[in-house]
């Protein structure tokens, strides 16, 4: 996916906003799941983080926030995602980290939405992750 194409299908944006605007979507739960799973598959970067991850979670609930608000708006969303992938890259994030990232915060997904998280939605979710991935100047091809 280059920069200025279409970040999802209409299908895939339908299946991401359905889940993310899901009653089962319990935010409380998802974020410090995503990060123990996260830091599980990296604990490399445990030390990147406070002891006290509360500001640290809401700084991804904004971030996520931004990134689902811009994703009808691929301009916006790539200046939020180049911003941000400045950002990692400063703390020093690898493409190995964003690929713990990714299956972390696929399989937090799952485990959160349980009997609402299908192929479909995990199809859907995979390709945004590494779309963002992409535009963060992560997971490059060489």
């Amino acid at each position: 996916m280059s920069d200025g194409e279409t970040v999802l299908t209409n299908g895939e944006r339908n299946l991401i906003l359905q889940n993310v605007n899901s009653e089962k979507m319990d935010l409380d739960r998802f974020v410090p799941l995503f990060y123990s799973k996260f830091f599980a598959a990296c604990p490399d970067t445990r030390s990147m983080f406070p002891a006290d991850m509360s500001q640290q979670e809401e700084k991804l609930l904004v971030s996520l926030t931004h990134i689902i608000e811009a994703v009808d708006h691929p301009e916006k969303l790539e200046m939020i995602l180049r911003n941000q992938g400045k950002k990692h890259r400063d703390i020093e994030i690898t493409d190995a980290h964003f690929d713990g990232f990714i299956v972390s915060f696929i399989t937090a997904l799952a485990d959160t939405l349980e009997e609402e998280w299908n192929a479909d939605a995990c199809d859907a979710w995979h390709r945004f992750l590494h779309y963002i991935a992409h535009q963060m100047n992560f997971k490059k091809a060489a």
